[in-house]
């Protein structure tokens, strides 16, 4: 089996992301893309279904719980736990220095060794773009992880998620993330 890079898997999501946001617009140019403002962050849409806000608002809500559900597993050191919220297939998990994570098996052997360094993660939205009927996001944030309930972040990092709705909930299948520091 052949496997990418970092960095070649890094462009790829990349390109995928502006690729299929390039491809809305060529579609339906004249689409008004709905954009509401939640918990601080931009939501919107790309494409061509009729999307309200209240629509935007309700898929928003639903990937705001799974980043708290993320959280929570974390802080009860549950890696197996934040593998299932990743899809059944095709999930990726990057980070910096280390080759991609490909499946729920070897994300959940990266948390396990991830949440005995850090004890709790908080993720803050800064941007949520869905696509094509609302079944697939794109979500940049930052984060923050803490050890020992001290009130400083001993890290401070960035990252993008490619969403997937898998039998009507919220899964990643795309995550990198990088260190702001």
């Amino acid at each position: 089996m052949k496997t990418i890079s970092l960095k070649a898997a890094s462009c790829l999501v990349i390109t995928l992301a502006a690729v299929t946001l390039l491809l809305s617009f060529i579609e339906n140019p004249k689409s008004k893309n709905p954009e509401i403002n939640y918990k601080n962050s931009v939501v919107s849409y790309y494409g061509n279904k009729k999307v309200m806000d209240e629509d935007l608002l309700k898929e928003a809500k639903l990937i705001d719980i799974a980043d708290r559900r993320f959280e929570e597993k974390w802080q009860k050191k549950d890696p197996k736990g934040i593998s299932e919220e990743y899809t059944t297939t095709g999930a990726v998990f990057m980070k910096p220095g280390t080759k991609p994570r490909l499946g729920r098996a070897e994300i959940e052997k990266e948390f396990s060794l991830s949440v005995k360094t850090v004890d709790r993660v908080e993720f803050f939205q800064d941007e949520l773009q869905f696509l094509g009927d609302l079944d697939v996001a794109f979500q940049r944030c930052h984060m923050l992880g803490y050890i020992n309930s001290k009130q400083t972040p001993i890290f401070e990092g960035s990252y993008v998620i490619l969403w997937k709705k898998e039998n009507g909930k919220w899964l990643i299948e795309y995550d990198m993330f990088n260190s702001d520091k």
